[in-house]
């Protein structure tokens, strides 16, 4: 990198955080971070990597592989537009919805894949076909829609293969569940960072509501614009996070009923931080959306409703007075 690089962009830098202190290599430079504010300014804890921008607080523990997050909360449009311009990488490119530059490990379905839908005699083929239309509620349309499949290999047998696609239609990745209740683990994947990709991501339009939750089989019962989260946690380092950051993607947040006083929150709080619009899909008796019909899951979410803090709040001191009460 050119001295008038490095020049550039810690001029930048310290346009938006402030004098930073600069170490002897000129790799990185620390400033006060705008999460944890400390109360002695001269403490500066929040390390930036000038050549990539990729930042760590060693106080609070934030970090972001770009600058973006903390320029969306804690700038202005203006140094927004100046960074876009300037310094934007090829990686953050793709978030926009540009044409993809960066080429990722190459993930490949088991050798064997075959799809579910298709007609057979195989009676593990349709064992399979049964839990999917009879138990989990599917439709011989799902099955084609989501290129749902099998295989035989050892790994992967018994188990309802749920591929996902980029923007671009390659396959970014996919989930293994076994059809078998003693079977352990219920989810196999492969060995792969899932926050490098946007499950589902081929069907998803960025400028409409998106349905965020938990797995795959409550994406089949969600409608069209979701993304499963493998998980129910957002990662802000995640291309996931990135992308909804970008295109202030609205957020329809429908986790499992049991994580609505925890994991919920947590994430409400997130988003909100980065003024993301988020509605809360009350399940109400459901304990997930796989467990509803489409029908239901849509009156839900017509229904659902921003985060009530109050009522949540009451909520907590009703599970806190019926835990004392079981005590005694």
């Amino acid at each position: 990198m050119s001295v008038s690089t490095i020049t550039s962009r810690i001029n930048f830098i310290e346009s938006v955080f402030g004098k930073g202190n600069l170490a002897r290599n000129y790799r990185n430079i620390e400033v006060r971070c705008p999460f944890c504010l400390p109360t002695n300014e001269n403490k500066k804890k929040l390390a930036i990597k000038i050549d990539d921008f990729k930042n760590h607080c060693w106080v609070c523990g934030f970090r972001s592989r770009s600058l973006f997050p903390l320029l969306i909360k804690h700038s202005t449009k203006e140094k927004l537009e100046e960074y876009k311009k300037l310094f934007m990488t090829d990686r953050e490119k793709t978030y926009f919805g540009n044409e993809q530059v960066v080429k990722v490990d190459k993930i490949e379905l088991p050798r064997d894949f075959k799809l579910l839908a298709i007609s057979t005699k195989d009676p593990d083929v349709i064992r399979m076909q049964r839990y999917l239309i009879v138990e989990r509620g599917l439709s011989r349309n799902d099955l084609w829609f989501y290129k749902l499949g099998y295989s035989d290999e050892l790994k992967w047998k018994n188990r309802v293969i749920v591929p996902s696609f980029s923007s671009s239609g390659d396959l970014n990745y996919f989930i293994g569940r076994t059809i078998l209740k003693t079977h352990r683990p219920t989810y196999e994947n492969p060995d792969y960072n899932k926050n490098e990709i946007v499950f589902n991501e081929i069907n998803v339009d960025w400028t409409k509501r998106l349905v965020l939750c938990e797995g795959v089989f409550d994406m089949f019962k969600c409608g069209s614009n979701v993304v499963p989260l493998l998980g129910s946690d957002l990662n802000e380092e995640s291309m996931l996070f990135n992308m909804i950051l970008c295109h202030n993607t609205p957020i329809a947040l429908s986790l499992d009923s049991d994580m609505r006083l925890t994991k919920t929150v947590k994430l409400v709080k997130k988003l909100s931080e980065y003024n993301i619009d988020v509605i809360i899909v009350n399940m109400k008796d459901h304990k997930d959306p796989g467990s509803m019909t489409k029908a239901q899951f849509q009156q839900a979410l017509q229904d659902a409703k921003p985060f009530n803090w109050t009522e949540n709040y009451h909520e907590k001191l009703l599970q806190l007075s019926n835990m004392k009460l079981k005590l005694f």
